[in-house]
C-alpha cells in the first residue's frame, strides 16, 4: 500500500514497486474474464502434452470455461438486472425529480453494473463524479488499474489522496499523466517515462477544482478485511479448480481424437499393393476365409479408455466451484428439478440462498458507494438540480429473480380467503397489455356471452330495484 506521493518523484520505477503484484493481478483477472485461458493457463495446459503427447499441432487443446465471466456477469444481474429503486422525498417533488434526473444523464443503470462487474473480477470499482462540457454533473466509471489510493499511515481505511494516473505514448516516448485527487480538487501532472523510470516533469501542476465537497472518486470494494485497502476479487479462489476442469477436459478431448479413427488388425492377406504408389491397403468388403481358429480374423482394434474416473473428477471439481464460488449449480446452468421440471419460484429462492447472500454482502458496500456518487453529483448543480447533499437518500436493489404469478396469486387467495384481489379490468391491463378502452370492451363482450350461454344468469333479468309495480287494470 501507498502511505504518500513519493511514488511519483523524478528517479522513480513506474509502476510503483509496492502496486506492481496488484496490477498484475488486474492484467490476469482482466485477460480471464475475456476468454484467454490458453495464455494465462498454459502451464498448466502444459500436462495435457506431457500426459499424452503434443497433439496441438492437429487441433489446439485448450477448452476453455470461461466460470470467470459467468460469475461476474450473474453477480450483476443479480444486484442489478432489475434497475434499484431510488427515493429522495415523494413523488413529484424536486428531490425525486433531482434522483430521476441525474439517473437518466448519467445513464445511472448501466454505470453502476459496468461497476459492479468491476467489483467482482478486480475486488473493487470506481465511480467518478466529474462535470462534463455542458456543465451537467456526470457519474462516470473509472479503471481500478489506474488508480492508486493514498491512506493514512495510522490508519488504512482513512485515505489522504486518490490518484489516477496511466501511461500513454506519442511517438517514441512514453509519457505519464497523473492526477491527484483531494477533497474539493485534483492536481494534475505530467512526466517523461524512460526504460521504466521516472525520468522529468514536463508539465508544471495544474490545480482544478472540482466544486466537491469531497473526493471525486467514490470506491466500491468486494470484501475487505481491517488490514486491506483494496476488495478481494472472486477469481483467485476458484483459479485452480476452474484450470484443473479445463485441463481434465482437454486430456478427455484428445484421448478421444486420438482413438476416434479404429485402427484395424488381421492376417497379410487382406492386404494389397498399389500398383501406382506402391503402398499396402486392406482390401476392405472382401471375403477372407479362416480355416482354423488360429487364423486371425480381420477386425477392428477396440479401445477402453477408462475414463469414468475422469469424469468423476470433473464432476468433484464443478462441485467445489459452486461451493467455493457460492454461486451454486442452480445459477450457474442447472435450473431444473430432479424430474426435469423448471422449480417453482420459492423453490428458486431457497436454492440461491447462497449466491443471494453473496450479493447482499457487495449490496452492503454497494449502497453507500452509489447513495453517495448521487449526492456528490447533486453538488455540480444544473437546471432542475437540488443540493442532495442534506436529502435522505435510499436505495433498494431487487434480486433480478422472476416473478411466479401462480405462487403470488395462490398466497394471496389464502391470506384474503379466496377473495378477489384484482378486478377483470386491471387483471386485463396487467396480463394483456390493454388499455382502458379495450379492457372495457372485453369485459361487456364477455357479459354478452355470458348472457348468451347461461339463460339463469344474472344478465337476463330485471336488475334489483327496477319498477316491478302492476300496470292499471292488474291486480296486484
Amino acid at each position: 500500500m501507498l502511505t504518500n506521493l513519493d511514488f511519483l518523484q523524478i528517479g522513480k520505477p513506474w509502476p510503483p514497486p509496492e502496486e506492481g503484484e496488484r496490477i498484475r493481478q488486474y492484467e490476469v483477472n482482466r485477460g480471464l474474464f475475456e476468454g484467454d485461458h490458453g495464455r494465462y493457463y498454459a502451464e498448466q495446459f502444459k500436462r495435457i502434452q506431457r500426459v499424452i503427447g503434443n497433439f496441438d499441432k492437429v487441433v489446439s487443446y485448450e477448452v476453455a470455461v470461461n466460470y470467470q465471466k459467468l460469475i461476474s456477469l450473474k453477480i450483476a444481474d443479480l444486484l442489478l438486472g432489475d434497475p434499484p429503486k431510488i427515493n429522495a422525498g415523494d413523488s413529484g417533488s424536486p428531490e425525486q425529480e433531482t434522483v430521476n434526473q441525474i439517473a437518466e444523464t448519467t445513464d445511472l443503470h448501466n454505470t453502476a453494473y459496468e461497476t459492479a462487474i468491476d467489483v467482482s473480477r478486480y475486488g473493487d470499482g470506481l465511480f467518478y463524479v466529474y462535470k462534463d462540457e455542458s456543465g451537467k454533473g456526470i457519474i462516470d466509471v473509472t479503471q481500478p488499474q489506474i488508480w492508486f489510493p493514498i491512506v493514512s499511515p495510522d490508519n488504512v481505511k482513512r485515505i489522504q489522496y486518490h490518484v489516477l494516473a496511466w501511461t500513454y505514448d506519442i511517438g517514441r516516448k512514453t509519457f505519464l499523466r497523473a492526477q491527484i485527487h483531494s477533497k474539493g480538487r485534483y492536481t494534475e501532472r505530467e512526466y517523461l517515462i524512460d526504460a521504466g523510470i521516472i525520468k522529468e516533469q514536463t508539465v508544471n501542476d495544474q490545480v482544478i477544482q472540482t466544486g466537491l465537497d469531497d473526493f471525486a472518486i467514490v470506491q466500491v470494494p468486494n470484501v475487505l478485511t481491517s488490514d486491506r485497502v483494496h476488495g478481494m476479487d472472486d477469481y483467485q479462489d476458484i483459479d485452480s479448480i476452474v484450470s484443473e476442469i479445463e485441463v481434465r477436459i482437454g486430456q478427455i478431448a484428445r484421448i478421444l481424437d486420438k482413438h476416434a479413427a479404429p485402427s484395424v488388425q488381421g492376417p497379410a492377406a487382406a492386404l494389397e499393393r498399389d500398383p501406382v504408389t506402391g503402398e499396402w491397403k486392406l482390401k476392405m468388403g472382401n471375403y477372407f476365409a479362416r480355416d482354423s481358429k488360429d487364423d486371425a480374423p480381420v477386425e477392428y482394434v477396440t479401445w477402453d479408455g477408462q475414463l469414468e474416473a475422469n469424469f468423476k473428477m470433473i464432476e468433484q471439481l464443478v462441485n467445489f466451484l459452486h461451493a467455493i464460488s457460492e454461486m451454486g449449480s442452480s445459477l450457474l446452468g442447472d435450473k431444473e428439478g430432479g424430474d426435469g421440471t423448471a422449480p417453482s419460484g420459492t423453490s428458486l429462492r431457497f436454492r440461491l440462498i447462497s449466491p443471494l447472500a453473496k450479493v447482499r454482502r457487495i449490496a452492503m458496500r454497494f449502497r453507500p458507494a452509489l447513495i453517495k456518487a448521487i449526492k456528490l453529483c447533486s453538488e455540480l448543480g444544473g437546471s432542475g438540480i437540488v443540493n442532495l447533499q442534506d436529502v435522505p437518500v435510499s436505495v433498494t436493489f431487487r434480486n433480478g429473480l422472476p416473478d411466479d404469478p401462480k405462487e403470488t396469486a395462490e398466497i394471496m387467495a389464502t391470506r384474503t380467503g379466496n377473495k378477489p384481489t384484482m378486478s377483470v379490468k386491471r387483471a386485463l391491463k396487467t396480463y394483456d397489455d390493454m388499455d382502458d378502452e379495450t379492457a372495457e370492451s372485453e369485459i361487456e363482450e364477455i357479459a354478452d356471452e355470458d348472457a348468451q350461454s347461461n339463460p339463469v344468469s344474472a344478465g337476463n333479468f330485471p336488475m334489483a330495484g327496477a319498477n316491478t309495480e302492476p300496470e292499471d287494470g292488474e291486480e296486484e
